[in-house]
């Protein structure tokens, strides 16, 4: 999760900055459109320029001819000189015309315009005026001339004025222009110069982000090789079917337990080829039940290997459906349990011999032992005033000791068949259970030497028979090691952990040494001598047996002369056990 975070940070930055560059890039574009643009102005200023000064120009110059034309046609008279003249004087009107819609914006350069024209109407009027008076006396000659020379001056000044301010006006607009552009060719090549910097530590980032992609990717292709190893050579066999029951997948291991290839299995057999035949229908009935139910468990098969010889299999599976629960495929593992069928075997076939030992033990045992038991008793009854004391006293010794190894074989037979026997699991009342054994063992509230305390709310959820054997075993101790103090104690309670239900009995009687804690639930175990307090070193241990089949725990806390106190825990309902 850390390093996906990382990465994307890492790409966050790649991100930022193309995008930086971008900006940048688009930002250089709007000033070189911008200059573009301030160029083609600056292109159309000088082209207007020129435009207004070829139109002066072509005043001035026409002008001239017309005056050219006029001195012309004063000295010789000829007509060729009066249509010039008059040409000209049309040719001057369309530049005025020209002329006056290209300055029509500039007031200043409209104003000496329009002295232009006057001047210039004033000029052409005074050649009109020499050319009427032609075939009569002259006018006087100096001062006609000394007009005109007057008023073709004052055309070339306001003329030149003209051509002043425009050139003024396009020198502005050109320096203008020039700085436009050096500022603009400075931000090109900072620019510039930034988005080459960005790109390089960008693509260097990215470089490095391309590498930690490759090492991921060679990360997750070796992991790839190892789940595809694991899967492959696992120690059970994996596979998948799709919804006719055929092999879409499969894994070595299970393919070396059949005896085949992959190529000869993958989409060629159908799960029911590996099956005895009584198992085939059986298979295809299920199967399309555990398509609809989406799971098998711990089902049981005959697998047929390619030889033609097979081996007992456990099979557990999950079906894969869609998004619209359309069945797709199934995960299944397979385990061969030939070595569990045959421990199974080896288990019943021991069961058995302990059965007979059983037997043995019950009649071949007991029956010497009564013997034993009835003649001692006629002796002790018969021969009584022939024993003296030390007779008798052995007389009793025997008799204990065959009441004590009649115990000790029943004990033993209770602790062999409890692993055979099947619980019978209910809801009961444990409150009503202990009671029901302090009854039978008329262990009463109102007995001056004991003090009961049943503090026990939980039911319980198991086998009650044996459960009340547990509480018996536990009740006995408790009031057996608490004989010797004035006032036996018993307290009685319960309490609930996560998944199951602790329920403890506590005494105030010798206790024992937490130091011998691992002999306390041994069969024969005893911490405390026959002579002190009897019994047989079974109880503890059958106790132990019993909730260990329910799936609990049983154990205890103690010191030497303080009591002690014994727990022992209960699965709750829905909680699995190995029972």
């Amino acid at each position: 999760m850390k390093r996906r975070k990382m990465l994307s940070e890492v790409d966050k930055r790649i991100i930022g900055g193309f995008v930086t560059a971008l900006l940048l890039l688009v930002v250089t574009m709007f000033f070189s459109y911008r200059n573009m643009s301030q160029f083609r102005s600056i292109t159309f200023e000088v082209s207007h320029t020129q435009e207004v000064l070829f139109q002066i120009e072509g005043i001035y110059s026409n002008l001239l001819e017309i005056e050219s034309s006029r001195r012309g046609f004063l000295l010789y008279g000829e007509k060729s000189f009066e249509d010039t003249y008059k040409q000209r004087s049309r040719d001057i009107a369309v530049h005025l015309d020209s002329l006056k819609k290209l300055v029509a914006d500039n007031a200043v350069q409209l104003g000496s315009l329009d002295t232009l024209g006057q001047l210039i109407a004033q000029k052409i009027a005074l050649g009109t005026m020499e050319s009427a008076g032609i075939g009569q006396l002259p006018a006087p000659p100096n001062r006609n001339s000394l007009t005109g020379k007057r008023l073709t001056d004052a055309i070339r000044r306001v003329s030149e004025g003209m051509k002043s301010r425009e050139r003024d006006l396009l020198g502005r607009r050109v320096s203008l222009a020039n700085a436009s552009n050096r500022q603009f060719y400075q931000l090109y090549v900072a620019f510039g110069l930034i988005i080459l910097v960005i790109i390089i530590i960008t693509l260097y980032i990215f470089r490095g982000r391309m590498k930690e992609r490759q090492a991921a990717e060679n990360a997750l292709r070796q992991r790839s090789e190892e789940i595809r190893d694991l899967y492959d050579n696992a120690p059970c066999g994996y596979h998948s079917l799709d919804d006719r029951g055929y092999f879409i997948e499969i894994n070595n291991t299970l393919l070396r337990w059949l005896g085949y290839n992959k190529d000869e299995v993958v989409y060629k057999k159908n799960f029911s080829d590996f099956l005895k035949e009584e198992e085939r229908e059986v298979f295809r009935s299920n199967f399309q039940l555990f398509k609809e139910g989406g799971r098998a468990d711990a089902v049981e098969f005959e697998l047929v290997r390619s030889d033609g010889t097979s081996f007992p299999a456990i099979l557990n599976a999950t079906a894969v459906v869609d998004g619209n629960g359309k069945f797709i495929k199934d995960r299944a593992s397979i385990f061969d349990i030939t070595a569990r069928k045959q421990a199974e075997e080896k288990a019943h076939f021991l069961n058995a011999e302990l059965e007979a030992f059983s037997y043995s033990v019950s009649h071949d045992l007991r029956a010497p032992l009564r013997s034993i038991d009835s003649y001692t008793k006629i002796i002790a009854e018969e021969y009584n005033d022939k024993l003296d004391d030390e007779g008798k006293r052995l007389i009793s010794i025997v008799m204990r000791n065959a009441v004590r190894m009649a115990r000790l074989i029943d004990d033993l037979l209770d602790f062999s068949r409890l692993g055979r026997k099947e619980l019978v699991k209910s809801t009961f009342s444990m409150n009503f259970l202990v009671q029901s054994v302090l009854e039978e063992m008329e262990v009463r509230n109102d007995d001056p030497r004991i003090f009961l305390k049943n503090e026990i709310a939980l039911d319980a959820w198991g086998d009650k028979k044996t459960i009340r054997q547990v509480w018996y075993n536990l009740i006995s101790n408790a009031i057996k090691y608490s004989s010797k103090v004035y006032r036996t104690e018993l307290t009685f309670g319960c309490y609930s952990e996560s998944h199951r239900q602790v329920y403890f009995i506590k005494d105030n009687g010798v206790g024992f040494d937490m130091a011998y804690y691992d002999k306390l639930f041994g069969v024969f175990q005893r911490l405390h001598s026959a002579k002190e307090y009897d019994g047989t070193g079974v109880g503890l241990a059958l106790s132990h047996r019993i909730v260990s089949r329910h799936g609990g725990n049983i154990w205890a806390e103690s010191s030497p002369g303080k009591g002690a106190t014994f727990y022992f825990s209960i699965p709750t309902k829905n909680t699995k056990d190995d029972s």
